[in-house]
C-alpha cells in the first residue's frame, strides 16, 4: 500500500510518479493542504482519500488510524507499505516498490533535520502483521517523537536476515 499525505504533491497535483506503485494508494488530505477541492477530487479516482480535519499528531498518529479505516488492504501477505510525507524523487517509489518486495522483513525510514519522518517503507511481511495495528496504537498513545518510534519499529519487526 502506497500511502502519501498532501506535502508529496508540493502544491502541483500531479499523481504520475504513484503510478510506480502497484498496490492501493491512500492519500492523506492535512488541514494545510495546498490542494484544491478540485484536485482531491480528481486524485479520489485513483486514491483512496482520507481526510483530517484536525492536524494529526505525527506521521505514526496517521498510520495507526489506517489498520481500521483500511485493514483488509493491509493484510495482504507479502505487500509492502510505503508511507510518504515529502514530493518523491525521480523513480523512488519504483525502487521503494522493490526494496519493500525483496526484503519483506527490512524497514526503512528517512527523516528531515527536525526529526519528522518524511518516508517510511516496510516489507510485506512487516506490513501485514498483524501485531502491526496493534503496535501503531500504542506508539500513537504515547506521544514518541519519530525517531524514536522508527527505532521501536526496528526493534519490535527485527530483520532476521540482517
Amino acid at each position: 500500500m502506497l500511502t502519501v499525505t498532501t506535502r508529496a504533491f508540493a502544491g502541483v497535483p500531479d499523481p504520475a510518479p504513484f503510478a510506480q506503485w502497484p498496490e492501493p494508494h491512500v492519500l492523506i488530505v492535512l488541514p494545510d493542504a495546498e490542494l484544491s477541492q478540485k484536485a482531491i477530487s480528481r486524485l479520489n479516482r485513483t486514491m483512496i482519500v482520507i481526510e483530517h480535519l484536525e492536524p494529526p499528531a505525527g506521521a505514526f498518529a496517521m498510520l495507526a488510524d489506517l489498520p481500521g479505516w483500511l485493514g483488509h488492504h493491509l493484510f495482504d501477505i507479502g505487500r509492502p507499505l510505503l508511507f510518504l510525507d515529502r514530493p518523491p524523487a525521480e523513480a523512488e517509489i519504483a525502487g521503494e516498490a522493490r526494496r519493500g518486495r525483496a526484503q519483506p522483513y527490512g524497514i526503512g525510514s528517512e527523516l528531515d533535520g527536525s526529526g519528522r519522518l518524511r518516508l517510511l517503507r516496510m516489507g510485506g511481511m512487516v506490513a501485514s502483521s498483524p501485531l502491526l495495528p496493534h503496535f501503531l496504537r500504542f506508539l500513537k498513545g504515547r506521544g514518541l517523537d519519530d525517531a524514536l518510534s522508527v527505532d521501536l519499529l526496528r526493534t519490535t519487526f527485527p530483520d532476521p536476515g540482517a
